[in-house]
C-alpha cells in the first residue's frame, strides 16, 4: 500500500517533526515518523503499525517503546528522583487501533511517491494509493516481455517500438519473430533457422557472389574461396584457420611447424607403447592405445617409416618448398 511505501522513504510525504504538515500528535512516540495505521496503548501512547509489530511481542508484555512521560509510572517518592519510576509494559494484544488519529492522518496532503521521477501531484494520503496504481504516469511498471521497469507513460512506445522481445512479422515469410531474433538468426544466412525467403550475398565473398537463399548459401560454402577452413593437419595440433584460396600457400610456408607437430605426436606414441601403464595427457578422454604384441610391432614399423621420410625431407629443402612434405600419420 501507499502507507508502506511512504514509511519506507520519508521523502514521499515530507512529514517530519519540523514540517508544518505534520503535527506532533500525528508522530509515532517511538520513531517520530508519521502515524500510519496508528495504534494506541492503554496508557495513551500512540505508536505506528511498524513499531508495534517490530518492537512488541504478540502476547508477552515488554516495556513500551514510546518516549513520553506516560510510558513511565511514577509515585510521589520517585517524582523527586529523576531516575525513579517503573516502565509500563505492553504487548501487541493490549494496543488497539486509534481510529481518530488514522482519520486525521488520512486527510494530510502528501506528495506522490513518484515525485523524484517527475510527478508533481499532491493529494490526501487516503487517496494517494489509488492515484499511484491507476493514474500516475510516472509510476514504474514491469514489461511483461523483457521484464524491464518502464514508466507508465512510456509503456506503449516501449512495447511497440523499443522492447527487444516485441513480436514482429517477417515481411518475407509472414512468420512472427521476436525483434532480437530478426537480425541475429531469422535474417542471417549462417543461422539454421534463417527465413527460407531471405537472400543475401555470401558474408565471406560478398564482392564476388550474387544474392542467394539459405539453401544456396549452404551449397556455396563447399566451394567458397574466401571461407576460412581448418588446416588438414589440425589432428596434429595445427590451429590455423585459413581461407580456402590460401591453403596451398599455408602448407608450403608451414612445413617446419607441421613436421614438429608430427615429431611430437610420434614421440608420444612411442612412449605410450614402451610404457602401456603410463597414458599420456593427450590420450585422456580418448581411446587408449592397444598394448598387445602385434600393435606394438605395427606402431614401431610405422614410426620407423615416418622417421626415415622425415630424415629424407631434411636433406631435401627444395622438396619442402614445393609442398612435397604433406605427410600424414
Amino acid at each position: 500500500t501507499f502507507g508502506q511505501q511512504c514509511r519506507s522513504c520519508l521523502r514521499v510525504c515530507r512529514l517530519r517533526g519540523r514540517s508544518p504538515l505534520c503535527r506532533t500528535h500525528l508522530q509515532c512516540s517511538s520513531c517520530s515518523k508519521p502515524l500510519f495505521n496508528a495504534r494506541q496503548t492503554p496508557h495513551g501512547c500512540r505508536l505506528c503499525q511498524a513499531c508495534v509489530t517490530g518492537l512488541l511481542h504478540e502476547v508477552e508484555k515488554r516495556p513500551c517503546p514510546g518516549h513520553t512521560e506516560a510510558c513511565t509510572l511514577r509515585d510521589h517518592h520517585s517524582e523527586e528522583d529523576a531516575g525513579g519510576g517503573v516502565e509500563i509494559e505492553v504487548s501487541q494484544a493490549t494496543c488497539f487501533p486509534d481510529m481518530a488519529t488514522r482519520r486525521e492522518v488520512a486527510k494530510l496532503r502528501v506528495r506522490c511517491p513518484n515525485c523524484d521521477a517527475g510527478c508533481s501531484v499532491q493529494l490526501e494520503w487516503a487517496r494517494m494509493d489509488q492515484h499511484v496504481q491507476q493514474s500516475c504516469d510516472w509510476h514504474s511498471l514491469r514489461c511483461e516481455q523483457c521484464k524491464e521497469l518502464i514508466l507508465k507513460k512510456d509503456m506503449q512506445r516501449h512495447t511497440s517500438s523499443e522492447c527487444r522481445h516485441r513480436k514482429e512479422t517477417c515481411d518475407l515469410c509472414s512468420q512472427l519473430v521476436t525483434h532480437s531474433e530478426m537480425e541475429t538468426s531469422h535474417r542471417n544466412l549462417q543461422s539454421d533457422v534463417c527465413c527460407p525467403r531471405f537472400s543475401a550475398r555470401c558474408p565471406h565473398c560478398s564482392e564476388r557472389s550474387t544474392p542467394m537463399d539459405r539453401r544456396g548459401y549452404v551449397a556455396h560454402l563447399s566451394e567458397c574461396p574466401e571461407r576460412p577452413v581448418e588446416c588438414k593437419y589440425s589432428h596434429l595440433g595445427c590451429r590455423a584457420m585459413v581461407r580456402r584460396s590460401d591453403l596451398e600457400r599455408h602448407y608450403r610456408e608451414s612445413v617446419d611447424s607441421h613436421l614438429e607437430l608430427m615429431d611430437s605426436k610420434l614421440k608420444q606414441a612411442a612412449i605410450a607403447q614402451q610404457s602401456p601403464s603410463a597414458v599420456p595427457q593427450s590420450y585422456v578422454g580418448s581411446a587408449a592405445p592397444a598394448a598387445d604384441g602385434r600393435d606394438v610391432a605395427d606402431v614401431k614399423r610405422r614410426v620407423g617409416s615416418v622417421f626415415e621420410q622425415f630424415k629424407k625431407l631434411q636433406l631435401k629443402p627444395k622438396v619442402l618448398q614445393s609442398g612435397g612434405a604433406d605427410l600424414m600419420l
